[in-house]
């Protein structure tokens, strides 16, 4: 049973888990398991669509504290991740009909299952001993004319050798072909970005801060335009080098301002989704050896290719051109000699150099197997062991080699009155060809040779576990047998990142990251003991006490204990009241130790200026990491009033205070830090000569204390309806405070709708469902409560700082043709309702939204049909 190892009901556990059954499954048509994390308020959506690093990944986030915090487990047993590089196992490259069942247990399980459970653990059981067949093929489209998917499924279970083998083998594919941007909705067709103020002072009453429509380039243009302040600030260059006045708009900030005639890049830049297939296959081979030992034997592979664009390789007003520039136009230098100067700064966004495209591929290959056997009829003993490999390939095409666009810059008239690089003057040969930046089309496709090119990342993983487990009674009380469960584990695994020479020096414009090689062992012992104190007596129907408690030794961080003690009491049939308390840990990952430093592209706003400004900015690892650590508290009642049959309803607190937790702040929180006077963050803000900004380090460090707490309810009712049944099940989650906090003071995210550690104060899911003979009809309710763009935010920091609930509706219908074939229609967010405007800053080309918690898609249906044999 998932949060303990000791076989009993979940009636019997004082965990509190949400179950997430096979036929709820089929009802939601989900195509992967992804569709299914906004039916669960306490998990936060968490997918990739933009960056080029784990395309289309999509992981478990629970309670809004990271991915790495929610332990992801098959049958009970520890998923390495499904990318060397990646945060989480994509719960993606499963095949979908072998889900028979989620449980998601909503409290920290580190003594059960180890590091990384700080949050909770889902864990997917799969399908086992199926007799037979089943085939499901889906198709969905969005009612804007885009987003068409095609997916398929099979599975396929029998027995063989007398009954005493079982067999069982599943596959899955998914393609969605087309990468679709902002601008095919309405919402984004107008570009929306969080801007500065321009004409904003302390004391004259506007905001400081404004989310605006119409954002543009304010100095960037395709043929060059010049920045410098002075005489020769926004002349332009256009089609065959013409000169005009660039037309700037209202609140010009250095990256973006309101309207003008600069490039509004976000609508055909910004992926709403990406491209993506997947393929995957699973097979099962089980046999009784005698009527005491069974033993099991998995295979999984999976392929996944995403594909994604970036944006133009710009120069946001960097580029240093000198007078002596053998492309310079005639009357640009006689007027630099006019006012005595030596260089000028060009800003440019490139168009002839093409948009970066990125693409992941990642391939998952695991192996499994499991002796299980009786000792006696209450003692019972499993043996384990799995083996797995994992690579991953990131690619980022119509990259730029920033060291030779930085030589071809340079040009100046060579010996033969012919423009040259001046690095060829010194030295001859190096294959520099000198660009001309001033104008439309300027740049030639000799100069694009030179300084394109692909940046690669090829990483692989591996993971080896072995495991025991022995469980039993080992006495008897005056209120029922004393269980427990013991057992160890060990486990090494690796990562051998292989980037191309360029990436090693951080030499790409985007997307590099540099080889390393890590590695780590666990040696881990655990034990648990469930202690009946009562059975059926006057004040109790059952009172159970439960202990757990696991000891590590990592390579990496050393050894620690984690425990955790639980209380059932079952007051009688209709009431149960269950609290659990527990110490949990996360151990730093391979790449939170070992990964090299990558360099990014970003913007941040100077707390000197309040101007935004492009950075390049630093993200690596730090071998002196050490473990998270937290105490997670929960408690709650569950009711079954026998006077109201089939009615269930369930309360449950929590209250998780991690401690050193691993941070990788942003470039901004950073900035910000320092502005606050952090010394620990001002060493990683770098200025230049003016006092500008301009590259901010971030790397991770245990730095920040988390704390959040808040109300789990969850609410089922059945009963009989004209010829049918009428189901409903609700699930909400009110999250009171979700603070982080380091030396300089804490911020408290709870209802707050962007950022690392946001989440809504209220999130709930509602289903209605109607099963009568063939048909089933099914209606689901997704709440999102109000929120900010930003809870620290005064009322005059932002302009749109305060955003209202949303509600969003899906139906569903299946009809059993015959008792072998059933066809199926939905449609999702019915009433094609448009997220919150909460946009960001980034020079990346970001969505007009920051949210994982609203929809982006619009109303989506879709058509299918399943066949059983």
């Amino acid at each position: 049973m998932t949060g303990s190892r000791i076989a009993r009901s979940t009636f019997q556990q004082p965990t509190p888990i949400t179950t997430i059954t096979e036929q709820q499954l089929e009802q939601k048509a989900a195509t992967n398991v992804v569709d299914l994390l906004r039916d669960v308020p306490a998990l936060r959506p968490n997918r990739n669509n933009g960056s080029g690093r784990n395309l289309g990944l999509a992981t478990f986030n629970m309670r809004a504290l990271g991915s790495t915090r929610t332990l992801l487990l098959v049958d009970g047993q520890r998923m390495m991740d499904s990318s060397p590089i990646a945060n989480g196992f994509d719960i993606n490259i499963l095949p979908a009909p072998l889900i028979a069942r989620l449980d998601i247990v909503t409290a920290g399980a580190s003594s059960v299952y180890g590091s990384d459970a700080i949050t909770g653990v889902v864990n997917l059981i799969l399908a086992d001993n199926v007799q037979g067949g089943k085939l499901d093929a889906q198709y969905n489209v969005s009612t804007h004319g885009d987003l068409g998917q095609v997916s398929a499924s099979a599975l396929y279970g029998g027995k063989f050798g007398g009954g005493r083998g079982r067999f069982l083998i599943a596959g899955s594919y998914f393609n969605q072909p087309d990468i679709v941007y902002q601008g095919a909705r309405d919402w984004g067709q107008n570009g929306v970005t969080f801007i500065p103020n321009a004409a904003y002072t302390p004391t004259n009453g506007q905001f400081r801060q404004l989310i605006v429509p119409n954002a543009r380039y304010s100095q960037m243009t395709a043929g060059g335009v010049i920045t410098s302040a002075g005489p020769l600030r926004n002349i332009q260059f256009g089609a065959n080098g013409a000169q005009s006045i660039f037309q700037q708009g209202a609140n010009v900030g250095t990256v973006w301002m309101e309207g003008g005639e600069g490039l509004m890049p976000q609508p055909n830049f910004a992926p709403l989704q990406v491209a993506s297939r997947q393929i995957s296959g699973f097979g099962r081979l089980s046999y009784d050896f005698s009527d005491d030992v069974t033993g099991r034997l998995d295979v999984l592979a999976a392929n996944t290719l995403a594909r994604s664009t970036g944006n133009y390789n710009t120069n946001n007003g960097d580029i240093t051109v000198r007078r002596d520039n053998a492309f310079l136009p005639a009357n640009i230098r006689a007027a630099m000699v006019a006012n005595n100067l030596t260089t000028i700064r060009v800003g440019r966004y490139n168009p002839e150099q093409g948009r970066n495209e990125n693409s992941t591929e990642n391939s998952y290959y695991r192996v499994s197997g499991a002796l299980t056997g009786s000792l006696s009829e209450t003692w019972k003993w499993a043996l384990g062991g799995s083996y797995t490999y994992a690579r991953s390939l990131i690619e980022g095409r119509n990259n730029r080699n920033q060291a030779n666009w930085a030589l071809a810059l340079d040009p100046v008239i060579g010996p033969n009155g012919q423009p040259v690089c001046r690095s060829t003057l010194t030295n001859p040969g190096n294959g520099c060809v000198p660009a001309n930046i001033f104008g439309i089309g300027a740049v030639t496709p000799e100069v694009n040779a030179y300084v394109l090119g692909t940046s690669r990342q090829d990483s692989r993983s591996q993971s080896g576990i072995v495991n025991l487990n022995v469980s039993g009674t080992v006495f008897n009380t005056w209120a029922g047998p004393v269980k427990v469960a013991v057992g160890s584990e060990y486990r090494r695994d690796s990562v051998d990142n292989r980037s191309d020479p360029v990436s090693d020096v951080n030499g790409w414009r985007q997307g590099t990251f540099g080889s390393y090689y890590g590695k780590l062992e666990v040696k881990e012992a655990y034990g648990e003991m469930s202690i009946p104190l009562a059975r059926e007596t006057s004040f109790a129907r059952s009172l159970d006490v439960d202990l757990a408690g696991r000891f590590v030794d990592y390579s990496t961080v050393g050894s620690t204990a984690v425990w955790k003690v639980g209380l059932n009491y079952a007051i009688n049939d209709d009431i149960r009241l269950r609290s659990t308390y527990s110490r949990d840990f996360r151990a730093p990952r391979i790449n939170d130790l070992f990964a090299q430093a990558n360099i990014r592209i970003g913007t941040v706003t100077d707390y000197l200026t309040n101007r935004t400004a492009n950075v390049n900015f630093l993200i690596g690892g730090n071998p002196n990491l050490g473990p998270e650590t937290a105490y997670t508290f929960t408690g709650g009642v569950v009711l079954q009033p026998s006077f109201i049959p089939r009615l269930q309803l369930s309360a449950d607190f929590y209250n998780i205070d991690l401690r050193d937790a691993i941070i990788t702040p942003g470039q901004q929180e950073v900035v910000d830090r320092c502005g606050r006077g952090d010394q620990v963050f001002c060493a990683g803000v770098l200025r230049d000569d003016t006092g500008a900004i301009t590259q901010v380090n971030a790397n991770s460090f245990n730095a920040q204390t988390l704390k959040t707490r808040g109300v789990d309810f969850e609410a089922s009712y059945a009963f009989p309806l004209f010829a049918g049944t009428f189901t409903t099940r609700a699930l909400a989650t009110y999250v009171d405070r979700l603070i982080s906090s380091t030396a300089n003071g804490q911020v408290n995210t709870a209802g707050q709708l962007q950022g690392g550690f946001a989440t809504p104060k209220w999130r709930g899911s509602t289903t209605f469902l109607y099963d009568q003979g063939p048909l089933n009809l099914r209606l689901l309710f997704n709440y999102i409560g109000p929120g900010t763009f930003d809870n620290a935010f005064g009322p005059l920091d932002l302009n749109r700082n305060h955003y209202p609930a949303y509600l969003y509706t899906d139906m569903s219908v299946t009809y059993d043709v015959t008792d072998r074939f059933q066809i199926y229609a939905k449609v999702e967010n019915l009433t094609d309702t448009d997220p919150p405007l909460l946009a960001e800053s980034s020079i990346t080309v970001a969505l007009a939204t920051l949210s994982q918690y609203h929809d982006l898609r619009g109303r989506v249906v879709g058509i299918g049909g399943r066949i059983r044999f």
